[in-house]
């Protein structure tokens, strides 16, 4: 059950950015509001960010697969979700087209609209704010929903922002599904290796051996037959290989439909395979 607080009004707001809410990037920002004190229509997550080293707060499908698209993208550099919009230009925007500004339920104090994810993007040699969107499919129907994105919109290019909405039917499903079990081989908060630097020391020794495989197995095939000849513990060789995709040192097509049992010549080994001392697979 959503632990929001038991009454929104302008002291609330106030108690809010008082707490930094909205503020600090990376490791250090903190969400306008988190999935323990809202509800939503779909299924929210707490997730360990391997981009920005802190736990972000996502409250959909919808939003969890364009997170881990964004997370991937090699030029996003931080991600902040739930980011909230100055409340006095939003009220500007909506008084112009005469926009209904939203309100928080059962009351008449004007919401602190939020945008999903706000992106620090590599864009032609310099950093870019990018602000997302991301909506059920359904939603594009949806007249209400709509006019509280027409006033993000005037916002966002008000201040010079790139804004994009993402309705769930353009974000591609096997790509999403591959990337959340890729990034499902890190290592989780408190979790020990089989033996110290296992991961990384296997992680060499997979690169190695599959940079002129000679198998015409699967990956799910030859990660058992790893395991089998260095005496692993069953699923550590598909553990490795899942790190090496998450490093990129393994790279194959995700939009492949099922990654582990796709042969190994439909994977490829990076030129930094030799570097892989250096990465530190935790969360």
């Amino acid at each position: 059950m959503a632990r929001g607080p038991k009454k929104w009004d302008e002291a609330t707001i106030e108690r809010m950015y008082l707490e930094g809410r909205g503020e600090g990037v990376g490791p250090h920002y903190k969400p306008w509001i988190g999935v323990l004190e809202f509800s939503s229509r779909g299924r929210s997550r707490r997730v360990a960010g391997v981009k920005t080293g802190r736990e972000h707060q996502l409250f959909s499908d919808v939003e969890w697969g364009l997170f881990l698209l964004l997370e991937w993208a090699r030029n996003v550099i931080d991600i902040r979700e739930q980011f909230p919009l100055d409340r006095e230009l939003t009220l500007e925007i909506a008084a112009m087209p005469r926009i209904r500004h939203p309100v928080y339920p059962g009351t008449k104090v004007p919401a602190v609209m939020t945008a999903d994810f706000l992106a620090t993007e590599k864009r032609n040699g310099s950093l870019t704010l990018v602000a997302y969107n991301a909506k059920r499919t359904e939603e594009a129907e949806d007249a209400r929903s709509l006019e509280k994105l027409e006033i993000q919109r005037h916002y966002f290019q008000g201040i010079g922002s790139p804004h994009h909405l993402v309705f769930s039917s353009q974000i591609p499903a096997h790509t999403v599904r591959n990337l959340a079990w890729i990034r499902g081989g890190l290592l989780k908060p408190g979790e020990l290796e089989p033996y110290p630097n296992c991961l990384v020391e296997n992680a060499q020794r997979m690169a190695a051996d599959l940079a002129h495989p000679k198998s015409s197995q699967s990956l799910a095939e030859y990660c058992g037959t790893f395991d089998t000849r260095f005496g692993l513990p069953s699923g550590t060789g598909m553990r490795v290989a899942r790190l090496l995709m998450q490093e990129r040192v393994l790279t194959a097509d995700l939009e492949s439909p099922d990654l582990a049992s796709a042969p190994l010549a439909a994977f490829r080994v990076a030129d930094i395979a030799g570097q892989l001392h250096h990465i530190e697979f935790g969360t």
